[in-house]
C-alpha cells in the first residue's frame, strides 16, 4: 500500500491544475522543466496524485482521470469530502484508523500516536508521518487536532 510523501494537499492540487491546464497527457520530463520541485518531490507528488487515483502514468506519460477532473470541477468542500474518501485507503491514514479502532476510540493522545508511529514505520520517520497526518487529516477533515489537549481525534 503506498504512504504519502507530500505533506499536504496544496502541491497536488497545482499539479492537477497545471495537467488540467495542458489538457492532454505530459511527459513526466517535460513536466519536471515546467515545474519549479525538486525532481524526488515531483515523484512523490506523482506517485501520490497516483495513489489517489487522480492521476494516471503509462509509458512516461502523465495525464488526469476522471476523478482528477471531478475534484477540480468541485468546491473546495467536495474537495474535501473526496479526497477524505480517497486519503482512507493509503498510507499512513490506512494504519492509523486501524490503530484508532483496535483501541477503541475516536481520540487518542499526541505523543501515543507518535510512539505507534515509530513502531509501525521506519525509524525516524515518525514526526515527518504525524505532519503528514496532521496536514492531510485537517484538511480532508478525517482528523482534528486538538492542541490544547494535545488529541488527534477521528472525525470518521
Amino acid at each position: 500500500m503506498h504512504r504519502l510523501e507530500t505533506n499536504g494537499p496544496n502541491s497536488l492540487i497545482g499539479l492537477l491544475e497545471i495537467l488540467e491546464d495542458i489538457g492532454k497527457p505530459t511527459d513526466i520530463a517535460k513536466l519536471d522543466d515546467s515545474l519549479d520541485e525538486e525532481r524526488t518531490m515531483l515523484m512523490n507528488l506523482l506517485d501520490d496524485a497516483e495513489s489517489l487515483k487522480l492521476i494516471e502514468i503509462s509509458n512516461g506519460d502523465v495525464s488526469i482521470t476522471e476523478t482528477g477532473k471531478k475534484f477540480l470541477g468541485s468546491s473546495i468542500e467536495q474537495r474535501k469530502k473526496l479526497l477524505h474518501s480517497l486519503v482512507k485507503d493509503v498510507e499512513p491514514f490506512h494504519t492509523l484508523i486501524a490503530y484508532f479502532n483496535t483501541l477503541n476510540t475516536k481520540e487518542v493522545p499526541k505523543d501515543d500516536v507518535g510512539r505507534y508511529l515509530n513502531e509501525v514505520f521506519p525509524p525516524g520517520q515518525s514526526d515527518d508521518i504525524l505532519k503528514i497526518l496532521l496536514n492531510w487529516g485537517r484538511y480532508t477533515k478525517l482528523f482534528t487536532y486538538d492542541s490544547d489537549i494535545g488529541n488527534i481525534v477521528l472525525k470518521d
